[in-house]
């Protein structure tokens, strides 16, 4: 989990490592995160789901960005 977080949103990294303890919403967004790439390494599901799955994780991505982006604007602040 910790590798798809640095490959997709190193900025959220660098917002998080500032924090002594995060969000109880960011967490729970990036356990949503890990759940969601799993299924997505699950061979066993058919095209659709995969589908579905990677708009869902396109969908948490971009909240991440959101939080990320938000919480270094407030932090330079």
């Amino acid at each position: 989990m910790a590798n798809d977080l640095k490959d997709e949103l190193p900025e959220l990294l660098n917002a998080l490592s500032s924090q002594i303890e995060p969000h109880a919403f960011l967490s729970e967004a990036i356990e949503d995160l890990g759940k969601v790439c799993a299924k997505l390494k699950d061979t066993s599901i058919t095209a659709s789901e995969r589908e579905e799955w990677a708009h869902i994780k396109s969908e948490l991505l971009n909240e991440l960005r959101r939080l990320a982006k938000r919480k270094l604007r407030n932090t330079s602040d």
